[in-house]
């Protein structure tokens, strides 16, 4: 696997960011013109309804009473986009997963290279604009200081994010990597795709044949599989929308596909570590406290132990595949904070049904009739569940739960920039959606190919989250500007030199908080009414 070292990092990050203003105003930071969509493929559709929605736009009073479902929210403003839904470069699966919601975020990551035409295509669809002052006052400041684009109705550029865009974009190009054009798998990478898919194919044979050592291979492979799923579940997979619409069920056997867009894609995403919007902080609540927001409870001691945790663990897929999906099927959300707003559509409805009978029938009953027992078809499905429910957990949540990175959300930030010198840190990474995702996320072994792959590419988990919408091949190429740019603004860049030493520093935070009085006054008297699912 390639690296930048033939690349002068330097070169790429250039001047400091004032020199960079000036150097770049009135030019595109991000991409040229040309381009429409960071998320480019082609659809057409006959018909006027999409998949049970209709296209028809919502009247100027109705969208006028509140955030409307029937807009998309960006900034502040609502957009309607139903008439653009089946024209979008990326697919309907895309543009539909921000409808009715706030999705300035989706936005702005998935279009990070897009350059202003996503902006003006916007404007075309804007039905209403809120006012902000304070929205007003900081768009002066960042028009002084931070980024040369043209300001749009309450839109204030992330600075941070801008100048991080223009040099990736470098990077990229550097390598002969178009971000746009060539943002999906690399030949190399597809290649990979079909190796694990013809693995999954065999290893999921050997499972249905009886064999526990099958059921065992097969959710392993299964995580790998996984690499196709992620990477398809952000668009990310190829520029083609039905490559990515169907490669997203390569996550089937860690997690409902259906679900994941709504729980990962979006919400976790969008509001990484917030403890009342990332739905990720609250699948273990059960047995584990990941956050000090959670009350203390004495079953939670145990979690110093490193063999409790792993028994945790052993459950993470049985909730993503099993019981959290069977809830939100039950209750139309997901823990109370991400609604399941596309339930009407049959195909998300029916899919979503789809993949937890298909679970339940080719993990569960389809060992009972092949193996010689019942305690040995048992074993075969725990086995399976357990293994995948380690891998998923020890290659994907960890990689967010320490200290320093559930103290550094979006809603934490403000609080502790207040405490630091305005003179050391520019205060504006307060409200930095991009410094967030830096510094809730930890990166290790960044330079392993072989932790690449075992984690499907989420040893590179900062780069992924500033950038979702490139594959996670490419993350290699970009890890070194955007290491220097965060040293440069002083942002919290952690790269672990081994996997060990993040699990050690999440272990660290478990046992932190397996004793009661932990939790300050203040933070006690925050915590939001989060709904449980009940299942029923």
């Amino acid at each position: 696997m390639s690296k930048l070292n033939d690349v002068n990092v330097s070169d790429i990050v250039g001047s400091n960011y004032e020199g960079y203003h000036e150097a770049t105003e009135g030019e595109d930071v991000s991409s040229n013109n040309s381009t429409t969509a960071s998320i480019s493929s082609s659809a057409s559709f006959s018909s006027d309804d999409i998949d049970g929605i209709q296209t028809s736009s919502p009247t100027v009073g109705n969208s006028l009473d509140g955030k409307s479902k029937d807009l998309w929210w960006i900034h502040g403003n609502g957009y309607d986009l139903m008439d653009f839904v089946k024209d979008h470069p990326g697919g309907i699966e895309a543009i539909l997963l921000g409808k009715g919601r706030d999705c300035t975020a989706l936005v702005e990551s998935y279009h990070a290279f897009s350059g202003e035409r996503v902006w003006k295509i916007l404007e075309k669809h804007r039905v209403v604009q809120e006012e902000h002052e304070q929205t007003e006052e900081l768009a002066g400041v960042s028009a002084r200081r931070a980024t040369p684009i043209k300001q749009h109705p309450g839109r204030v550029p992330d600075f941070f994010y801008e100048i991080l865009k223009e040099r990736v974009t470098k990077a990229l190009r550097s390598k002969g990597i178009d971000p746009v054009r060539d943002r999906g798998a690399s030949t190399i990478r597809i290649a990979y795709y079909i190796l694990i898919f013809g693995s999954w194919l065999y290893t999921g044979y050997l499972h249905c044949s009886g064999s526990t050592f099958g059921s065992f291979a097969f959710a392993l492979v299964g995580w790998l599989m996984g690499a196709l799923g992620h990477d398809a579940g952000h668009f990310a997979a190829s520029r083609r929308a039905a490559v990515n619409e169907y490669g997203v069920w390569a996550m089937s056997n860690i997690c409902n596909p259906v679900m994941w867009q709504q729980q990962h894609t979006y919400a976790h995403h969008s509001y990484t570590n917030e403890f009342d919007r990332d739905p990720d902080l609250h699948h273990f609540d059960l047995l584990l406290r990941v956050h000090k927001k959670f009350n203390y409870q004495p079953k939670y001691r145990w979690q110093s132990s490193f063999l409790y945790v792993l028994f945790a663990y052993m459950f993470v897929v049985f909730g993503t595949c099993l019981w959290i999906p069977w809830g939100v099927l039950s209750e139309g959300t997901l823990y109370g904070m991400v609604d399941w707003h596309d339930k009407d559509r049959p195909m998300r409805y029916y899919g979503m049904w789809f993949h937890l009978l298909l679970y339940i029938g080719i993990i569960v009953i389809v060992p009972i009739f092949t193996h010689e027992s019942f305690v040995k078809a048992a074993l075969a499905t725990y086995i399976h569940i357990a293994t995948i429910g380690i891998t998923f957990a020890f290659f994907s949540q960890i990689n967010h739960l320490n200290e320093h990175s559930l103290e550094t959300d979006m809603v934490s930030r403000e609080k502790q920039y207040k405490k630091l010198d305005s003179n050391k840190q520019d205060p504006r990474l307060a409200s930095s959606w991009a410094a967030a995702q830096v510094e809730t996320s930890n990166n290790f072994a960044s330079q392993s190919i072989f932790w690449h792959v075992l984690s499907n590419g989420l040893n590179h988990q900062i780069e992924h989250h500033l950038f979702p919408g490139l594959n996670h091949g490419h993350l290699e190429y970009i890890a070194p500007v955007v290491k220097q740019t965060c040293e440069e603004f002083g942002v919290g860049y952690k790269s672990y030199d081994t996997w060990s030493d993040l699990l050690n520093a999440t272990l660290e935070w478990y046992d932190k908080l397996s004793v009661g009085g932990d939790i300050d006054d203040d933070v006690a008297a925050a915590v939001p009414d989060i709904k449980r699912i009940k299942i029923s």
